[in-house]
């Protein structure tokens, strides 16, 4: 687990935790950072992209981070959505970009739940995450080339797992979600978080590498700030 800080030391504590596969480094993460830098000591968390066991890998290193900061917002996109939701965190909001709550059945299906059955930690079966245009109209090439090409039944029971094993979600939990997302699932999305504290944009996997963005930045602004209320923004 790798964290990084970017902006004003002075600014309120601001916990991203990434997706599978996000570096701050990469040109749509980067592009959201500076932003967000501009009003909070951002904080970001980088993911191992393989995981045996999401608890000891994932969820308690964020949690152990954060409970050195001072009452965060925190945001989390997809996998990182994952582990914020096991994780146990004091937090002024909860943020949620695209969390990856459930397989897409565009994503795997049957043949996941079969795969993962196999007793072996070896990287046999493509992610299914091989072009950026799954991401949004701002990925690049890089993001997928530097992500995980292919992943092992150990990884995929792991996440199961912590599917089967999620907690309720937090009364002021907010979801930026797309309805065309092909790598995480929508409908799990849909039965943990009310409408109401849903914002749908157009584009991909990532809010930051989507085609809408830029008019979604105001709104995840508000909601870092203010929760639901900033709905209204």
């Amino acid at each position: 687990m790798e964290f990084d800080r970017f902006g004003d030391e002075r600014h309120p504590d601001l916990l991203f935790v990434l997706g599978w596969g996000n570096r701050p480094t990469h040109e749509p993460v980067r592009w959201l950072l500076d932003r967000l830098a501009e009003d909070w000591r951002v904080h970001t968390a980088t993911l191992p992209v393989h995981a045996t066991d999401v608890q000891r890998e994932w969820v308690d290193p964020v949690s152990a981070y954060a409970a050195a900061l001072t009452n965060p917002a925190v945001l989390a996109h997809s996998a990182g959505g994952l582990t914020v939701a096991h994780a146990d965190i004091e937090s002024s909001t909860t943020t949620y970009l695209s969390p990856w709550w459930g397989f897409s059945s565009a994503n795997g299906g049957r043949l996941v739940d079969l795969f993962a059955r196999f007793p072996l930690d070896v990287k046999l079966l493509p992610s299914g995450i091989d072009d950026p245009s799954l991401l949004g109209a701002h990925a690049t090439a890089r993001q997928v080339t530097e992500g995980a090409d292919r992943v092992s039944p150990a990884f995929l029971r792991t996440v199961q797992q912590a599917h089967r094993t999620l907690p309720p979600a937090k009364d002021e939990a907010v979801v930026f979600c797309s309805l065309t997302d092909q790598v995480v699932s929508t409908r799990a999305i849909g039965e943990r978080v009310p409408a109401e504290r849903i914002r749908l944009y157009d584009g991909g996997h990532e809010l930051f590498s989507s085609r809408s963005r830029e008019r979604q930045l105001a709104t995840l602004r508000a909601v870092l700030s203010e929760g639901p209320a900033g709905l209204e923004a």
